[in-house]
């Protein structure tokens, strides 16, 4: 039996790579033999845009006119950066090389179709893979473009919203039909898929979940830091996890150090280390030997889990959605920890006890294999 995977790759962030990389590492680690199918996704520099790889609903000029600034920030960054640029990619390239079996590019949705496929069974994985907001075709990652006669199921995958325009459901009911076996990650998720298609869905873990925290270390470059740091590790710049974790650090002593995703997107703070060049590797390193975290990514909050880093998850000011942290927190009983920018700081900072999360986030990682391998050989 062979698998093959469709999900978010080669997009220069973290939590993609790693959840991507995740599900291809457990699967193999069960004994089956997959590859993650490698359909670039339309940001990378390679992805050849075509009229069939329109969005399948419409987006609102908001997102489109934030995707195209996004796209120039990236390209700034590679011309006044490429020695950082170069190292970086360097390191993604070396830990897919070396934990992830990957397919050769697929540059178009018409090639995705058109190539001949000789797997048994097909996934799509997790990250934001049916996203309303993405600026390119979502069709494939129902799996639309596998056989018929081939199993096609959903692991883990994610609307990355808590709700869905209802003039969009007709299009993602049609779409739903080419899954035979549904699973997404939230538990808005199950729901939405519920009203949508009046079909039941499973909530499974998130495939960074599927490994352990000392699967991760495995896989980690150790960052060598002679005093306790406050990591930071934010995906949109927010002045107010800045300053809290400089009111952290006059209480703590704590050096404060920032993961960012490009050299543009540093702080201004001189007091402030931004790390620009790191890999996957170094990054779960940067986590391991954090005693104390602050972000506003999801796979931030994950990863404060599985190295049971005590942490905050700030949500957005602007944003009313955060249903990826609160179902994740939730799921743990730590909703406590995820706080609103612009809140009076926190007190009790240090004070977490993972006892019960890590209790529940076995139970979850192992009902979530059991699913995996039902849902495979069934």
């Amino acid at each position: 039996m062979k698998i093959g995977i469709i999900t978010i790759l080669n997009v220069n962030n973290y939590g993609a790579e790693l959840q991507a990389s995740a599900l291809n590492i457990k699967l193999r680690d069960l004994g089956y033999d997959n590859e993650i199918i490698n359909y670039l996704y339309y940001k990378h520099k390679d992805y050849r845009p075509e009229k069939k790889s329109n969005p399948i609903v419409k987006i609102d000029i908001l997102t489109n006119v934030k995707g195209i600034v996004l796209k120039w920030i990236d390209k700034y960054n590679k011309l006044t950066h490429p020695q950082n640029t170069k190292i970086r990619k360097e390191r993604f390239d070396k830990f897919h090389k070396e934990n992830t079996n990957i397919s050769k590019p697929i540059r178009s949705i018409s090639e995705l179709y058109d190539n001949k496929k000789d797997y048994d069974v097909y996934i799509v994985g997790s990250d934001q893979v049916w996203n309303p907001n993405t600026r390119t075709s979502i069709e494939p990652y129902f799996l639309t473009f596998a056989p018929k006669d081939k199993k096609r199921i959903s692991f883990a995958s994610s609307f990355g919203v808590g709700s869905l325009n209802k003039d969009f459901y007709p299009t993602y009911k049609k779409c739903f039909e080419s899954l035979d076996v549904i699973s997404c990650r939230e538990s808005s998720g199950v729901k939405l898929i519920k009203e949508i298609t009046n079909r039941e869905a499973t909530q499974v873990v998130d495939p960074t979940l599927l490994l352990t925290k000392s699967e991760w270390e495995s896989k980690m470059v150790k960052y060598k830091s002679e005093e306790p740091y406050i990591l930071m590790y934010i995906l949109t710049y927010s002045p107010y996890i800045t300053n809290l974790a400089l009111e952290i650090q006059k209480q703590t002593g704590y050096k404060i150090i920032r993961v960012c995703f490009n050299s543009v997107n540093k702080e201004k703070d001189a007091s402030i280390l931004n790390i620009v060049d790191a890999g996957p590797s170094e990054f779960l390193g940067l986590y391991a030997g954090a005693s104390f975290v602050l972000t506003n990514s999801f796979h931030g909050s994950v990863f404060s889990l599985i190295f049971q880093k005590p942490f905050y998850t700030i949500a957005p000011a602007t944003k009313n959605n955060n249903a990826r942290q609160e179902n994740l927190l939730r799921m743990v009983n730590l909703e406590n920890r995820l706080i609103k920018e612009n809140s009076p700081y926190p007190e009790g900072f240090l004070d977490i006890d993972f006892a019960y999360a890590n209790k529940v986030l076995e139970e979850e990682r192992q009902k979530s294999i059991n699913f995996l391998v039902e849902a495979i050989n069934s």
